[in-house]
């Protein structure tokens, strides 16, 4: 009994950890569709996929200590997103490194050409963000194949 209970509040503790890791990564969300509104433009749906290879690049930078768009085995975002099984005709990614929270991430990605370039890409549909160990944070827009 004593040892199942143990395993109720690891588990508890768990999930309130992993719930609690998403949350940045979700006001980001919140964030650029309410940017993106102020400009006359369409909100973003959370896809799992772009969720996926962001939180691989990001993680692949936190592993072995680099900070970039390419990988360490070279790979584009939008190889990443394909490694998914995502067909896109838009890709585009925002990277970020240092900002403790969602609101420091979007002012230092408004405040870049490039970046602002994506945040208000007019055919995206659809994103997937992460926050990684390290303030590592990583933004995938896209729109799959056919919505173009």
């Amino acid at each position: 009994m004593r040892f199942a209970l143990r395993w109720i509040v690891v588990l508890g503790l768990l999930v309130v950890g992993l719930a609690a890791r998403g949350e940045p990564a979700r006001e980001v969300v919140q964030l650029t569709n309410a940017f993106r509104a102020e400009r006359g433009l369409a909100a973003l749906e959370i896809s799992p996929a772009l969720e996926a290879a962001a939180e691989a690049h990001g993680r692949d930078m936190a592993q072995r200590g680099f900070f970039g768009h390419a990988g360490s085995d070279g790979s584009s975002v939008g190889a990443r997103v394909k490694r998914q099984g995502y067909r896109f005709c838009i890709v585009a990614e925002n990277i970020a490194k240092g900002q403790r929270d969602a609101r420091a991430v979007m002012r230092s990605w408004i405040g870049s050409k490039g970046h602002l370039r994506n945040l208000t890409l007019p055919k995206a549909r659809e994103i997937g963000v992460i926050r990684q160990r390290g303030d590592i944070w990583v933004m995938v827009l896209a729109t799959r194949m056919g919505g173009c």
